[in-house]
């Protein structure tokens, strides 16, 4: 019985050595401005991501949950450009390749650089960004910019700009 005892004791005290602590949110934010056209940009509040402090990261959203200034713009964007009814999602999965410079019980701002996979327009690119992990009062934020080749993602928005430079910005739950 008391081996039983110590079996089931070991077991539940590596498991919760072994848990991961998730962060998550559904209102990070990414938005894009054209590099050329600084009229040309948007905004997507909605965006799903989750954080492990094993350093496993990614973002999901959805394309038509990008706003314009003007309906005009945002109407072309997902017909002519985006295509968002045929590609109605944009992900990124990736790792945290410096995660034991983070600590997630300490206050401070962490440089982080994040490796993976950007999946938009049906396209999956890999993607480097250098970002900021910040932790105040018990509460994980993180931030990141970085650029999208719209020729890359097979996007023909050639009369509007080559590029744009995104940026998300997550406050996690």
């Amino acid at each position: 019985m008391k081996k039983i005892f110590l079996l089931a004791a070991l077991t539940i005290a590596l498991t919760q050595a072994n848990a991961q602590k998730q962060f998550g949110t559904r209102n990070a934010k990414v938005s894009f401005i054209a590099t050329n056209d600084e009229d040309v940009k948007a905004v997507n509040n909605e965006v799903a991501s989750r954080l492990s402090d094993n350093g496993q990261m990614s973002f999901s959203l959805l394309i038509k949950g990008f706003k314009f200034e003007y309906a005009e713009m945002q109407e072309k964007f997902n017909n002519d450009y985006a295509e968002s009814n045929k590609f109605p999602r944009a992900e990124f999965k990736g790792n945290i390749s410096n995660i034991k410079d983070v600590n997630f019980t300490k206050d401070g701002n962490y440089k982080v650089v994040v490796k993976g996979t950007l999946t938009l327009h049906g396209v999956t690119k890999p993607l480097t960004v250098n970002g900021l992990i910040t932790v105040k009062a018990g509460k994980v934020s993180a931030t990141g910019k970085f650029p999208i080749v719209m020729k890359d993602f097979n996007i023909d928005a050639s009369a509007v700009t080559e590029k744009v430079n995104a940026d998300i910005n997550a406050v996690y739950q």
